[in-house]
């Protein structure tokens, strides 16, 4: 298989893991370049078999997420200042990729859709990532584990935490 089939077959999907996990979408665009320029010169033998392919691909561009948004916060931390973050669904790039993440939906549905997505993108970054990981992206724990350098029980207990967190500001905005 080319490089521009694979390209095409996995662009969308990696960008929007990136996206779930840096919710910028100029930084999930980087993260998902970077992870198909390695796949293009380091990753030669996973070209045998798409789905090994599209499984390493998924992970260079999860762990490059990571390490970005870690950086991200610790310059946010020296710098005390809010890192720009762009609307996702205002931001299309000159090639009309970095769509909406959400299609624009009616009534009350999209209310909840925006106030979940609003909450979980409130949420600290450790997680925010953990839960996208777990949810959207289908890993198990000890995977998650594996990719965050974190102990599988942190990686369980930032989860559970994580989603009581999200659960109670979701109920707390809908009896108000």
């Amino acid at each position: 298989m080319d490089q521009t089939a694979l390209y095409r077959e996995y662009n969308k999907s990696i960008y929007h893991t990136c996206l779930r996990i840096l919710r910028s979408p100029r930084d999930a665009e980087e993260c998902m370049q970077d992870a198909f320029v390695k796949l293009f010169t380091e990753g030669k033998m996973y070209f045998i078999n798409k789905k090994a392919c599209y499984s390493w691909l998924r992970k260079v561009a999860v762990r490059g997420a990571i390490d970005r948004l870690r950086s991200l916060d610790f310059q946010m931390a020296l710098n005390a200042e809010p890192i720009e973050t762009r609307e996702l669904r205002n931001t299309p790039s000159d090639d009309g990729f970095a769509m909406s993440f959400f299609p624009e939906e009616e009534g009350d549905d999209a209310k909840k859709v925006r106030v979940i997505r609003e909450q979980l993108d409130s949420l600290p970054s450790g997680y925010r990532t953990i839960l996208s990981l777990y949810l959207f992206e289908g890993y198990d724990f000890d995977e998650i584990a594996q990719i965050t350098d974190l102990q599988p029980s942190t990686v369980r207990s930032q989860y559970s935490r994580g989603r009581r967190k999200l659960q109670e500001e979701i109920q707390g905005l809908w009896t108000s």
